[in-house]
């Protein structure tokens, strides 16, 4: 009985005290208001961790779990979003010179972290576990195994992975790699043994590499949680809190981690490659210009389509599929192509020195692209191919950077992805 009432005491005391706190912060201001009053929710995030944030390319596009809550919580608040990009070995700088209001995008719980802010209520239980060639899984189910001197362990950078890996396998030969978004091809080419990675990111990226395995994901290393960092205001913390917990409590956090898990991450090498070739549509008009030839030649477009062809029919594609897609992305240049020539022609800027040669440095580099391109669709033949799945793919096929160019190119670059 009288434990139940010194629980209860020290209940009421706690609460007195965090309602003391929050009027005293309240009458000096606070960031809830700042944000309500300037209407917009500035939010950071890193852009390089699937599923929960993806900058597509060089644009200001993102995409992702965190991305899509970072829209409704701004919603919520009845602002708009900002997102201001940020970097994992800059994160808490950036949230210390308040660039942002907060961040999210996969940000783990940390004491570290804490000491400079607050975290949400946890939306995501997670732990560091190893993913490796599906060969090496029997190589590295401890720590053991791992913290040795022969083994090639890969990181990315300023994060709570290359902390763990500083603390937990301080004798492997750590690699910290720049590029989180390219990191697991290094693992595929074999110039790094694994990675330690949140169990999820590893549950999603061995979908995507299937020559990849995620090692014991529902039994990592350590447990953490994602969270939303925080400013040191506790009305902001108390809105965030109660609009994730209905979130939570509804099943549509749920749902959105689903959604997010099984979104097609796979189809980036496709996007790229029709958008690099689309850029290359300038170079093209350019070198024509100079040597005075024609836009359109049938039979060099008939050449490339038929070389596609035969590439493809090696990966299992079919024919019309190809030819479609090929007719597709040729077409896009020459729109382009045509719209440059339009424009020359009125302001008559005579040769151009930087035109490229067309034999040399163009074929090679298109011939480069129409491998990428017909081994994405392959790889990606089931999704691309389910009329269910169309939102998702012309979502994931978005933005093009080619779209300065000619927003109608990119409509027909991507025609054939976009209708069943």
């Amino acid at each position: 009985m009288k434990n139940t009432f010194l629980f209860r005491l020290i209940a009421l005391a706690g609460l007195l005290f965090v309602t003391a706190l929050a009027t005293a912060q309240d009458s000096a201001g606070n960031r809830l208001d700042e944000i309500i009053a300037s209407g917009v929710l500035r939010v950071g995030t890193t852009g390089d961790y699937q599923p929960f944030s993806l900058r597509s390319g060089s644009s200001d596009e993102f995409v992702g779990l965190d991305i899509e809550l970072a829209h409704e919580l701004a919603q919520a608040l009845g602002v708009q979003l900002q997102i201001v990009p940020t970097s994992w070995p800059t994160l808490m700088k950036d949230f210390g010179e308040r660039r942002f209001d907060l961040a999210l995008g996969g940000v783990s719980v940390t004491l570290e972290r804490q000491k400079n802010g607050l975290f949400s209520i946890p939306y995501l239980r997670d732990g560091k576990t190893p993913i490796a060639r599906c060969e090496n899984q029997a190589r590295f189910q401890t720590l053991a195994q791992i913290d040795q001197a022969q083994v090639r362990l890969i990181v990315n950078p300023g994060g709570t992975n290359e902390s763990f890996a500083r603390a937990r396998a301080p004798h492997a030969q750590l690699t910290v790699f720049p590029d989180n978004t390219a990191i697991f091809d290094q693992i595929v080419a074999g110039r790094a043994d694994l990675m330690m990675t949140d169990a999820i990111e590893a549950r999603l990226q061995q979908r995507l590499h299937p020559q990849l395995c995620a090692i014991h994901p529902d039994a990592p290393f350590d447990f953490s949680e994602k969270a939303i960092l925080l400013p040191r205001d506790l009305l902001l913390k108390a809105f965030v809190d109660q609009w994730l917990h209905q979130r939570i409590a509804s099943g549509a956090l749920q749902q959105a981690i689903d959604r997010w898990l099984d979104f097609p991450w796979g189809l980036t090498p496709l996007r790229q490659a029709i958008d690099q070739r689309l850029l290359l549509a300038p170079a093209v008009a350019r070198a024509k210009w100079n040597a005075q030839s024609p836009i359109e030649d049938l039979q060099r477009e008939e050449q490339v389509i038929q070389a596609a062809v035969r590439q493809g029919a090696e990966l299992g594609l079919a024919q019309q599929w190809i030819q479609e897609v090929f007719r597709a992305q040729i077409e896009a240049s020459k729109t382009v192509q045509r719209a440059l020539f339009a424009q020359w022609q009125t302001q008559h800027p005579g040769r151009f020195d930087d035109a490229p040669d067309l034999a040399k440095t163009i074929r090679p580099e298109l011939d480069r692209l129409t491998a990428q391109l017909l081994h994405s669709m392959a790889d990606n033949a089931a999704v691309l191919q389910d009329p269910l799945r169309r939102a998702d793919v012309a979502r994931a096929m978005q933005p093009l950077e080619a779209g300065a160019l000619s927003q109608a190119a990119v409509l027909q670059a991507l025609a054939p992805f976009a209708t069943p």
